[in-house]
């Protein structure tokens, strides 16, 4: 029997009949660096890449009145409300159960983050399908201004036709020998 534990034999070099990638591969040429592609140094067009955000700069962006504003954002007294809700039914209900505190804690504070984030969400959507109902109810509304207008402007235009054409028939019923 041969020995199944013999490793395979080693790679050497390309299979063969290949040749080495011409030099233009390694190093691009002028005409091959399209504005916004990769250059040779790793940069685009040739400009340094600007500095990526550090976290302390994103701590330092955040202000005190960030914290006093929350009420302003949409939905997030519901989120927020639903959330502390669902954490204090969640907690208790674990505690009553016959949880421990802290796991009843660790329990309230996952409903609270769930119930948060649904609310949220849900809040959300709902205003954006609130918002396209406004819009298509706007275009609609418009489209029937536009067809009442047109409507209204062709039956204008019939109304002064008939009129010019009564007159025109009055004129040529009326017989040139009365006078009065």
């Amino acid at each position: 029997m041969a020995q199944d534990n013999s490793e395979p034999p080693g790679v050497h070099g390309p299979p063969p009949g290949t040749t080495a990638p011409p030099d233009h591969v390694k190093k691009p040429q002028t005409y091959e660096i399209f504005p916004g592609s990769q250059s040779a140094e790793g940069t685009t067009d040739g400009q340094k890449r600007p500095p990526q955000p550090t976290v302390t700069e994103a701590f330092q962006s955040i202000k005190p009145d960030d914290f006093f504003s929350v009420h302003k954002i949409p939905c997030a007294r519901q989120g927020l409300m639903t959330g502390i809700g669902a954490g204090a039914a969640v907690g208790m209900g674990r505690f009553v159960i016959g949880g421990q505190i802290p796991r009843a804690t660790n329990w309230a504070f996952g409903a609270f983050f769930i119930g948060s984030i649904l609310q949220w969400e849900y809040c959300r959507m709902r205003r954006a399908n609130e918002r396209a109902a406004v819009v298509r109810i706007t275009e609609v509304m418009n489209e029937k201004q536009a067809e009442k207008q047109a409507k209204a402007t062709e039956v204008a235009s019939l109304r002064q036709e008939a009129e010019e054409k009564s007159r025109q028939e009055s004129a040529a019923k009326k017989n040139w020998y009365r006078f009065w």
